[in-house]
């Protein structure tokens, strides 16, 4: 089969206007289901999200991709107990990504178009002003001197440069810290605790001094030294954050969280430990953590997750889809039968927004991908379309209920 990237992305283009022949639509999926180009149909999916659509082309297209839409959200999203080539292709080969660029990412990508391409209604175009907004590259620095430092885009630059250590921020949201070696560190600096905090509705980068990323969701904290001294590295951590550790076979890192430890000494892995959820999660893409709690410990291996109940002591091990896991560091949310209860928690930290039930808690679990970049409405729409549920915005709550 002919794989050239303008010729697949000629027959997706056909595909979204429906103009597939059977033969080509077979040529198409045959595509979806393969290892080889990975990048290419990344590529091609994500670059007609963002493609702006003339209005002739939403007037041609609106029928087929609202009963597309229908046809995507019966079989995949809201029936999470029927066989559909959703759970097919998510046993096959390309499980590590088909979550998120297959038929998830068609029902969402159809989900997108159509609340993008169906006409503006009143309650589209008020939400839009009035709704609250996605979140952005913004949190708050401590220096381990006292001093709080607000970091945004209109806070770049050098932050700090005292006894050796310097601190920089740059306006695509990163903190780097970097020690001068050839300058003596002084113990207050050595022991001094610095902390960076997200709000809701917030994200930023941090590289420390030992070289180690970490990315923090919304409503999140990160203590941490500015210097690692002694013969470990530690920091505590409220919250959400995605950690590529720098290896250092003499210094084994250590994250803090309120229910556990996770020892690493070079390796990417994900800890979700917010104080707001039942359970915490610690997820290993790469490498190898301990994960200790009490007098136990457990050691993961990629693709691997351990589940902590809050009062609870015991440990539960998964083998889990660790693209939704860190799906909000790439800007995105990818929901895979997630439950609702735990979807909106995403959705209200990030929009900085309060999450209200009308009645009970509907039963719903929901599969799809948004972009953290969309409105809110959009998000809402797709949602209410996804999980047959009735929702509401008035200022910065938003109120769910059970379509009946």
């Amino acid at each position: 089969m002919e794989k050239h990237p303008h010729t697949i992305a000629q027959l997706f283009q056909k595909f979204i206007q429906n103009r597939c022949t059977a033969e080509e639509l077979d040529r198409l999926y045959r595509y979806f289901d393969t290892d080889e180009d990975e990048d290419v149909l990344k590529e091609i999916i994500l670059a007609e999200l963002e493609r702006e659509i003339e209005p002739e082309e939403v007037a041609k297209q609106q029928p087929h991709l609202s009963d597309l839409f229908d046809q995507i959200s019966e079989k995949v999203l809201v029936e999470p107990n029927r066989p559909s080539l959703y759970r097919k292709m998510l046993a096959g080969r390309w499980a590590r990504v088909a979550a998120l660029f297959v038929i998830a990412g068609f029902a969402s990508f159809m989900s997108y178009l159509y609340i993008h391409n169906r006409p503006a209604t009143d309650k589209v175009v008020q939400s839009d002003m009035v709704y609250p907004q996605p979140g952005t590259e913004k949190a708050v620095l401590t220096l381990f001197n006292g001093k709080e430092v607000v970091l945004n885009d209109a806070n770049e630059g050098q932050l700090i440069q005292e006894s050796g250590i310097t601190v920089s921020n740059n306006p695509e949201g990163l903190v780097t810290y970097q020690i001068d070696p050839s300058v003596a560190i002084v113990q207050k600096a050595l022991t001094h605790i610095n902390t960076i905090r997200t709000p809701r509705g917030g994200q930023y980068q941090i590289i420390l001094a030992d070289g180690t990323k970490v990315w923090l969701n919304a409503s999140s904290s990160l203590d941490f030294p500015s210097h690692f001294s002694g013969d470990s590295r530690k920091v505590k951590l409220s919250g959400e954050a995605y950690f590529e550790v720098a290896h250092d076979t003499m210094k084994p890192f250590f994250v803090q969280t309120a229910e556990s430890e996770v020892e690493v000494l070079g390796t990417s892995f994900n800890v979700m430990a917010y104080p707001d959820e039942q359970h915490s999660q610690i997820t290993l893409l790469t490498g190898a953590v301990k994960v200790n709690r009490d007098e136990e410990t457990i050691r993961l291996l990629p693709g691997q997750q351990a589940e902590i109940k809050r009062n609870s002591d015991v440990v539960h091990i998964h083998t889990v889809n660790t693209e939704a896991i860190v799906a909000w560091k790439n800007g995105i949310f990818l929901f895979d039968q997630s439950e609702l209860s735990q979807a909106m928690r995403q959705v209200g930290r990030w929009y900085s927004a309060d999450i209200e039930y009308m009645d009970k808690v509907p039963a719903v679990k929901l599969t799809g991908m948004v972009s953290r970049k969309d409105s809110l409405s959009v998000l809402l729409d797709i949602l209410e379309h996804a999980g047959g549920l009735e929702i509401d915005v008035q200022g910065n709550k938003i109120m769910v209920k059970q379509s009946k």
